[in-house]
């Protein structure tokens, strides 16, 4: 089984990021451009791949969607049980469900940490039902050359992310559309009116389809 890198995570840090600012706002952003390819779900089974402590993974249940999360680091998985979060232990290069499980799949702010990440998109696509979508979440332009930056002064997370390439990932055979956003760079104050303009984004949703 391919594995993560052995990355220190610290849930409590990584929850709190969300709950103030500019976390809250740009978490705002994301999940509206995520949202907006990932509906509509022919079905109610979800899978968040690289679940974290489940912040997707709880959105999608509000909504009313039966969502496991797959997660491998065991701070995090505890992190996401404690939120009443279904959330199983493994790695999205070898996902533990039979094909065709899902009606759906997503993953968010983790293809930056998987080890293989062509594996990884065709186990994911592997597990949905036929038709059946999977939407990627990635940190990209000016953001992920800051976290670059961060990750080559030796930060205990960022030290292991590697930034994909977006143009790449759209040549796979699945691939249907992309959708940026996020069009705050680093240090600005993020806001819902930054996203009408034509600032580079600085994240990206990918969705593929079995």
């Amino acid at each position: 089984m391919t594995r993560f890198p052995n990355i220190e995570w610290d849930p409590e840090d990584y929850d709190s990021w969300y709950e103030k600012e500019p976390g809250k706002t740009i978490d705002l952003i994301e999940t509206d451009c995520v949202l907006s390819l990932l509906f509509p779900v022919n079905g109610r089974k979800i899978l968040d791949a690289g679940c974290g402590t489940g912040n997707f993974t709880k959105k999608l249940s509000y909504l009313g969607f039966n969502v496991i999360g797959l997660e491998p680091d065991d701070k995090m998985r505890e992190q996401a049980a404690k939120k009443g979060l279904k959330c199983v232990k493994g790695v999205v290069e070898d996902i533990p469900f039979e094909d065709g499980t899902f009606d759906a799949a997503i993953s968010v702010t983790a293809i930056e940490f998987f080890q293989d990440k062509w594996k990884a998109l065709s186990e994911m696509l592997r597990v949905v039902k036929e038709g059946g979508k999977v939407v990627i979440g990635t940190i990209t332009g000016k953001w992920a050359e800051y976290y670059e930056e961060l990750g080559k002064s030796g930060h205990k997370v960022f030290s292991h992310a590697k930034f994909p390439s977006v143009e790449e990932l759209s040549k796979h055979p699945n691939f249907e559309k992309i959708k940026f956003c996020l069009r705050t760079s680093p240090g600005e104050t993020p806001s819902f009116d930054l996203e009408r303009s034509i600032k580079k984004a600085g994240f990206a949703v990918l969705l593929f389809q079995r």
